[in-house]
């Protein structure tokens, strides 16, 4: 169960305070830890957090991963053993923070939205992540359990890739690099999305389909929303001077930034197509709607010299001359018959029909 809490209720309270802000999900903390080098790695939960001891970090890269936030003692007792500002650790628990990167003297933080879309509610879920990179470290702290992370910590058991020879920086950067790629993932299920509704639309638009488009349009406003920052921040990082922060990780914070800047314009070019889908909306439902009423024009016309033939027949006056007329009720249907498949010829030859 998820609580709101506004940014209104720390009013008066001094900077640093561990008051969560934002939508929390409420989770008991898990913490799970790494520790490797090239030739060896030792993974395992931590029973509790606050008793983790970080091995030396000239040889062995760590990292702690917290799952579940709302425990303000362990994070205040983890900030101590760390050395982690108050500020740091105020926005760990603020969970409607925009991406960001921070530099601190001794580490650097990092927020980032982890993304998925939720095929069965067809909504973008997003879950705050922040991550400590130190020396010799990471940590990261993540709302509730489940993520895309998984991939890393295969690579880290199977020694694969670079991850197990290079320092904790590139470990923040591939934990960034999998949070981005699996942008591409929801940019995809958005993608499909608008193509079947496009479809739908020009065979036969319905109200929802609006209503739809509404809701895409929200979306699409909220992954804009994370990702801009986050190439932001991808670019702050690729140029940053921070002793924590090797030149040859760098190179990789590029083509973070590169990923980042693709889905950027991606999502506009989808907002804009979204926006003209609305318009081949309302188009398709004009188009509709004058089919209808050409269809009923054409209909009044034909019935119109019918109406009028039979009012002059139903006026009932005594002495009518077709009155007395043995087959004049069948001559009358044949001439109205005659009239209108005429009508219905000449509507054809002028393609109103």
């Amino acid at each position: 169960m998820k609580k709101v809490r506004k940014r209104s209720e720390k009013r008066g309270l001094p900077p640093g305070s561990l008051i969560g802000v934002g939508e929390a999900a409420h989770h008991a903390a898990h913490a799970h830890l790494f520790t490797y080098n090239k030739d060896e790695l030792i993974e395992g939960d931590i029973p509790d957090a606050a008793q983790f001891v970080q091995p030396d970090p000239a040889h062995h890269v760590s990292w702690l991963d917290l799952d579940g936030i709302d425990n303000q003692e362990l994070l205040a007792t983890l900030g101590q053993h760390f050395d982690l500002h108050p500020l740091l650790l105020e926005d760990v628990l603020n969970v409607d923070h925009r991406p960001k990167v921070e530099e601190y003297p001794n580490s650097l933080f990092v927020v980032v939205k982890m993304l998925d879309y939720d095929k069965e509610r067809d909504l973008v879920r997003s879950e705050q992540v922040s991550f400590v990179l130190g020396k010799g470290y990471v940590l990261s702290f993540q709302e509730r359990p489940g993520d895309v992370l998984e991939p890393i910590r295969e690579r880290l058991r199977n020694n694969l890739g670079r991850v197990r020879r290079m320092g904790p920086d590139y470990l923040l950067y591939v934990l960034l690099d999998v949070i981005v790629d699996n942008y591409f993932g929801v940019l995809d299920a958005l993608s499909e999305r608008v193509s079947e509704l496009e479809q739908r639309i020009m065979v036969r638009p319905r109200e929802e389909d609006l209503r739809t488009i509404q809701e895409l349009r929200h979306e699409l406003i909220t992954l804009g929303r994370n990702v801009t920052p986050t190439r932001e921040l991808a670019g702050r990082m690729s140029v940053m001077e921070h002793t924590l922060i090797e030149k040859g990780t760098k190179r990789y914070l590029n083509d973070l930034q590169d990923h980042t800047v693709y889905i950027a314009e991606s999502i506009g070019s989808m907002r804009e197509e979204v926006g003209s889908l609305e318009n081949t909306y309302h188009a398709m439902v004009n188009l509709q709607m004058n089919q209808v009423m050409k269809l009923l024009t054409v209909i009044s016309t034909i019935f119109i010299p019918l109406s009028f033939i039979a009012g002059l027949y139903g006026m009932n006056f005594q002495h009518m001359p077709e009155l007395g007329s043995r087959y004049g009720y069948y001559i009358v249907l044949g001439v109205m018959a005659a009239i209108a498949i005429g009508m219905l010829a000449w509507l054809r030859h002028r393609k109103w029909l």
